[in-house]
């Protein structure tokens, strides 16, 4: 009887643990490494929902105390968000004047509330940049969000992060490959002109609960958004800078040039002067108080477009806000919703 092969199994059992030990590095790289980019992702998503969105601040544009500031206060305080309202100085009627005569003479150039309203943006940008915020949003007076804004913000973060191909080691929430992020606006055509992702939100209005110029536009029969660039958004409600857009946006909107400030970012936008993501339907849009009171926007005051009633007028009785399902003025103030039909 011949005796026992025992040669090849003395060369095996080297290579056997050789491949178990590859097999279990690899699964432990791949598991570590995912775990990381999960994490990285939880926290993102978390920092979206903190006390200031997800940037480093939130600056209000607004002229002073008013029915405005009060009800924004109270909508900031109901959904623990953090406000800061910088005193801004008013412009002389001849700096003003100088700036609607910027650019060619048979161009556009915009009325006095228009550039009133344009010089204002422009100093709060310029405030933030001598702060060196990284990331800041900037939210008109009168704006109005839904109560559940902090979720909205973190499918946002989630759409911004996806969509700029931001890499799982930047936990920041948006990334910054972007110069403007609109949120807040009174319209943005969603068409197939440009690149966009379209995700669910169960905040999001349907098709019947829009309004606007914008209406067209939006054949949704689901509760869904869309981000994409910048095609034509209109409104400066509510928009995010960061820090090299803050930048290339004094130097755009520094040259005056046309009707309005966010015209101008608009045309920054089309041209790709500027990098800009838009969401809509939109997260924040104008809160209007009731037309019986005869309320016009301070653009319009300016511009001797209306009278305007007393202050108090507007906070004895409930206004409304277009495209928002759940107001957070409303709650707070009213305790109802204001959907503007």
């Amino acid at each position: 009887m011949p005796p026992p092969r025992s040669g090849p199994r003395f060369w095996i059992q080297p290579y056997r643990y050789s491949i178990i030990a590859f097999g279990f590095i690899t699964l432990a790289y791949y598991y570590l490494f995912h775990q990381s980019a999960s994490s990285t992702r939880s926290f993102a998503q978390k920092a979206a929902a903190n006390s200031t969105l997800g940037f480093q601040k939130i600056l209000v544009l607004s002229k002073g105390p008013g029915w405005r500031t009060r009800g924004l206060e109270a909508a900031a305080a109901h959904t623990g968000i953090d406000i800061e309202i910088p005193v801004q100085s008013v412009p002389t009627p001849e700096f003003v004047q100088m700036f609607r005569d910027l650019g060619p003479k048979d161009g556009k150039h915009p009325g006095l509330g228009q550039a009133y309203n344009w010089i204002a943006h422009y100093e709060l940008v310029r405030y933030a940049i001598a702060l060196d915020l990284d990331t800041f949003l900037i939210l008109e007076d009168d704006v109005d969000w839904d109560v559940s804004v902090k979720h909205q913000m973190q499918l946002l973060s989630s759409a911004v992060r996806e969509f700029t191909f931001v890499d799982e080691k930047d936990r920041t929430p948006y990334g910054r490959s972007w110069d403007i992020l609109w949120i807040g606006h009174s319209g943005e055509p969603i068409e197939n002109k440009t690149r966009r992702l379209v995700y669910e939100d169960p905040s999001a209005p349907v098709a019947a609960e829009y309004t606007g110029w914008a209406k067209k536009y939006f054949p949704n029969t689901e509760r869904v958004r869309a981000l994409q660039r910048g095609l034509n958004p209109v409104g400066t409600i509510g928009y995010a800078l960061t820090k090299r857009g803050a930048k290339k946006t004094m130097m755009w909107a520094g040259k005056g040039g046309s009707e309005a400030y966010d015209i101008r970012l608009m045309e920054g936008c089309k041209k790709k002067e500027l990098s800009c993501l838009v969401v809509a339907p939109e997260l924040m849009n104008h809160y209007v108080p009731p037309k019986d009171f005869g309320h016009v926007s301070e653009v319009a005051g300016a511009n001797g477009g209306g009278s305007k009633a007393e202050e108090e007028d507007f906070e004895k009785l409930m206004g409304s806000t277009p495209n928002i399902l759940q107001s957070t003025r409303c709650r707070v103030l009213f305790g109802s919703t204001c959907l503007k039909e």
